[in-house]
């Protein structure tokens, strides 16, 4: 059966498209520079060249804004760490997805703790938890990925995305001499009961 292709955008589709992904790079390079706290629509307005009402023609608020960016960064890394893990075998698949999770979200701890921290967007933080649980359930269904435990993968992707994302905030907030590959040890062992595949 052939697979559709779907009709090109028009010219007015694609101005919209192009406003919406001006907004997005203008809240996540702001964020980067100035922070989550001294961010606001009217600063994402004149970094992106639109008018102010133009901004919620594509956005409820800023944290809708940035969480549309993270998202669109997060879905790229995904697919470069599918491509990079597709040959490896259960389980070392599994643990080594969380040895470049760890390793990621290690590299951007200062951002990270500045948007889902204590101090940050408890709207972001409750986004960052349900996509975490929803890109594992993703991956469970499609076995892309497996917990090796005959439990329904909605059950499962709660239950790992809500350990992970507890462990995180807790490593990244309370630096300590763990590394991301300990911790991405530790995870595998808390989930699998065994030693991780080295």
């Amino acid at each position: 059966m052939a697979v559709s292709t779907p009709p090109p955008l028009n010219r007015a589709e694609r101005r919209k498209q192009h406003t919406r992904e001006a907004i997005k790079r203008a809240a996540l390079e702001l964020l980067l520079h100035d922070g989550y706290a001294a961010l606001s629509v009217q600063a994402i307005t004149a970094r992106a060249d639109i008018g102010y009402g133009t901004f919620y023609l594509h956005f409820e608020d800023k944290d809708d804004a940035i969480w549309a960016a993270m998202v669109d960064n997060s879905e790229r890394l995904q697919v470069e760490i599918d491509a990079q893990l597709a040959d490896m075998p259960y389980p070392r698949r599994e643990f080594m997805s969380w040895v470049l999770f760890f390793d990621y979200m290690h590299q951007t701890r200062a951002v990270f703790i500045d948007v889902f921290g204590s101090h940050g967007s408890a709207k972001l933080q409750h986004n960052f938890f349900r996509y975490t649980a929803e890109l594992h359930e993703r991956h469970l269904k499609a076995a892309t990925y497996s917990a090796g435990l005959d439990l329904p993968p909605e059950f499962l992707a709660q239950f790992i995305a809500g350990a992970l994302v507890r462990l995180l905030m807790w490593w990244l907030e309370n630096p300590s001499a763990y590394t991301s590959r300990q911790m991405a040890e530790m995870m595998f062992i808390a989930v699998f009961r065994q030693p991780p595949p080295l």
